[in-house]
């Protein structure tokens, strides 16, 4: 016999999720741009370019293209930060993308997202597909506070990548070089902090 009779009645609260005031028209977004739909607060985080003249230890680890063939050896601190990062800048020049399902480099004219997609820096951002599409149109207000080379960035970021750390109500930015982190610091849009998250729809 249950412990709760019919009579037992019980009222779920749902959280009530109440967007930060902003405009459309106030941010310059096009016509074609209906409406913004609040998702609220994410935890954020940074991705960036593996750069490998920041590692002068010795060259003693392997890493194969996509075909296998050789690229060359590298100070183990750079293969296992290209490994998590998944984007990096060799010595030469050549930009390479970490495939992670065959545990082998790409070399690439720009960085490989999912889906086909390609990595923009300060454009680009991982998510949790469950949460946003991938492609979509994001926006986050904070980061039109933050200024890399003299140049404001708009806010807006699109959907290009997923992260096996990346769950839930989480982002991860691609900011290109790391040094830009610090541009993202000084407006206030911090590792592990939170922001305002909307998708353009």
């Amino acid at each position: 016999m249950s412990c709760m009779g019919p009579e037992m009645r019980f009222l779920v609260r749902q959280p009530v999720i109440v967007p930060p005031d902003f405009s459309l028209t106030d941010q310059g977004f096009a016509p074609e741009v209906p409406s913004a739909r609040y998702l609220g607060k994410f935890k954020t985080t940074f991705y960036w370019v593996v750069d490998e003249n920041d590692y002068n230890q010795s060259r003693t680890v392997p890493l194969y293209d996509d075909e296998g063939n050789l690229l060359g050896k590298f100070p183990s601190a750079f293969v296992q930060d290209f490994k998590r990062e998944a984007a990096a800048k060799l010595r030469d020049g050549r930009c390479i993308s970490y495939l992670k399902r065959a545990g082998r480099a790409q070399v690439v004219d720009r960085f490989l997202g999912t889906g086909g997609f390609k990595l923009t820096e300060l454009s680009s951002i991982a998510v949790d597909p469950r949460v946003i599409p991938m492609g979509s149109l994001v926006y986050i207000p904070q980061a039109e506070n933050v200024t890399v080379d003299g140049k404001r960035l708009t806010g807006l970021f699109r959907a290009h990548d997923i992260g096996s750390a990346v769950k839930g109500k989480h982002i991860d930015i691609f900011v290109g070089s790391k040094d830009n982190c610090e541009a993202f610091q000084l407006a206030g849009v911090r590792s592990a902090g939170n922001v305002d998250v909307y998708v353009l729809e």
